[in-house]
């Protein structure tokens, strides 16, 4: 140790200046940005975990704050940021004209764009940095189209030549992202938060599903966590955010609607929803009987089969159903108000455990009712749950102190059920914004009417749903597309791109018809001829370029 270092010295510039990091944190959070934003750590404890290099405005915190703006424009019009899972540049560049956001789907990153090469279904088995680096992948095109198109509008000499380039395009629409169920623990989860930040997300939705058995929201088999344990992951992702200085919008989203089973019961909240055995005659559990078949060798159809029965015999039930039979089957205490009493007592909102459910229930009819929810737990130890709407906007509540947004997956585009669950959220917190799913998964001509389809997103935002995307119409899209052309391009040759791709694009000035500007050559030219001192030989958008042959048709093949 140096003879001249002084501990104490240290220590009094290290307080000075964590008391001024506090502060500025402090003042940080007391913005408008945070009024509903709740968090169980303090400004020290943010400070703590910073390092000594600056802390920098990020690209996801510029994005973050344009996103958050055009949010809460939206939700004072009543109206909508509607858009759609992006797959590539291409998507992203034409999206910009129309749309004011973007969304990156799981699903499609899955299947198409996983860092393992490996594509597969919505299970959330792909590598943690899939979707941090498409998000990277899609920030670097949309910074690059930015650049390309301002350096072509500050090159123009005259007005004419800045009209002939049509109006200004903002490519640089906010990204909000799929973060599964974080991809683990909570350790995963800062981690997986802070690959966001550094690929520049202006958001990312975390669901409420186990990391290990996560599913598509529209599969079967979806499993959730206790409540507590999915407000922990959004308390563990904003603190990264704090740590890094990022203004990172959070969306809560809950898959309990349809989910069928729940990891723990050590949540009373979730008690409510827990299905046990209400038939004392049935001793042996279902993971024992299944797997006695399973060893006598039953074959899956068998198993199936015997699950059915066995739960049929057991008489699974929530609580609170088995109660009010219980009432119903006994003429000597037989009272609707009975039941209207323990229902006012133990709803689904009300948080009360099982043992409080079942001493209520004692009170009321002198004696305790069986129910066992261990004895149906599946084979990997989970517990049956019974979601729905009740279910989703309880936790939705539990949820909205710690996002910015929150969303319930459903299975259908039920606007009744829409309306509820918003209705259901904003009694207990009347400020609070709503994402919803506009999901291809669903049957959309089955489901509704074309008139009704096209009101549909208006009719949302008016509920405070302000934004909304169609998670794979990227995919979809693209796949129509392809699909299409390959089909024509077969029977007609190049006819089929003549006339349903290139004069298309002409017709409709699809800036990639001239895909070598697209991409950037001219901008690359004025690179290179700047290091040249003006002139460059090898200039690729020079004389001879293929694309002259489009000057005569459009003006306006955008930059």
């Amino acid at each position: 140790m140096s003879p001249s270092y002084s501990a104490h010295n240290e220590w009094v510039a290290m307080k000075q200046q964590t008391a001024a990091e506090v502060a500025q944190i402090e003042k940080w959070w007391s913005e408008p940005r945070w009024a509903h934003t709740k968090r169980n750590y303090t400004a020290e404890d943010v400070a703590k975990r910073r390092g000594t290099f600056p802390v920098l405005k990020s690209t996801s915190t510029v994005m973050a704050d344009k996103m958050y703006a055009l949010l809460d424009k939206h939700a004072r019009d009543g109206t909508a940021s509607q858009t759609f899972g992006a797959l590539d540049p291409v998507h992203v560049t034409q999206m910009a004209k129309y749309l004011d956001s973007v969304y990156v789907s799981g699903w499609q990153c899955s299947a198409t764009a996983s860092t393992s090469h490996e594509p597969g279904p919505d299970f959330a088995d792909y590598p943690m940095d899939t979707v941090p680096n498409k998000v990277e992948h899609l920030i670097k095109s949309q910074l690059f189209h930015d650049r390309k198109q301002r350096e072509a509008r500050l090159s123009c000499t005259t007005p004419e030549q800045l009209n002939a380039l049509g109006p200004e395009i903002d490519y640089l629409r906010p990204i909000i992202a799929d973060a599964d169920a974080g991809h683990g623990g909570l350790n995963a989860v800062y981690k997986l938060t802070k690959l966001f930040i550094e690929r520049g997300a202006a958001g990312i939705h975390m669901e409420d599903q186990t990391s290990t058995n996560k599913k598509c929201g529209h599969m079967a088999g979806r499993c959730v966590v206790p409540v507590q344990e999915h407000v922990n992951r959004l308390i563990m992702s904003r603190l990264c955010a704090d740590v890094m200085g990022s203004n990172l919008l959070l969306v809560a989203r809950t898959d309990s609607g349809r989910a069928t089973l729940i990891s723990s019961t050590i949540d009373n909240r979730d008690h409510y929803f827990i299905l046990g055995a209400t038939n004392p005659e049935v001793t042996v559990s279902l993971a024992d009987t299944l797997a006695e078949a399973q060893a006598a060798g039953a074959s899956s159809e068998e198993l199936q089969e015997l699950e059915a029965r066995w739960n049929e015999k057991a008489r699974l039930r929530l609580f609170h159903e088995i109660f009010s039979e219980k009432v119903k089957n006994n003429p000597k205490i037989f009272n609707q108000s009975v039941i209207a009493n323990f229902n006012s007592r133990t709803g689904p909102y009300s948080g009360k455990s099982i043992q409080q459910m079942q001493a209520i229930a004692r009170e009321l009819i002198g004696e305790e009712i069986y129910f066992n929810w261990d004895l149906p737990r599946s084979s990997e130890g989970l517990y049956r749950y019974n979601g729905g709407i009740e279910c989703s906007i309880m936790r939705a509540r539990a949820f909205s102190p710690y996002a910015d947004l929150v969303w319930m997956e459903s299975d259908s585009p039920d606007f009744e059920e829409a309306r509820q669950f918003a209705v259901g959220v904003r009694e207990k917190y009347p400020h609070q914004w709503l994402a919803y799913n506009l999901s291809p998964s669903f049957n959309w001509p089955k489901a509704m009417p074309p008139h009704e389809q096209e009101t549909f997103i208006t009719r949302l935002a008016k509920l405070g749903y302000n934004w909304q995307f169609i998670t794979l119409a990227g995919l979809h899209t693209t796949a129509l597309a392809v699909h299409s052309f390959s089909r024509e391009y077969k029977k007609f040759g190049m006819k089929a791109y003549a006339v349903d791709v290139q004069q298309r694009e002409i017709d409709e000035s699809v800036d990639i018809l001239k895909h070598q500007k697209w991409a950037g050559a001219e901008y690359v030219d004025g690179l290179l001829k700047l290091a040249l001192g003006g002139v460059s030989a090898t200039a690729a958008m020079g004389k001879g370029v293929t694309e002259e042959q489009f000057n005569s048709v459009t003006n306006s093949a955008r930059l």
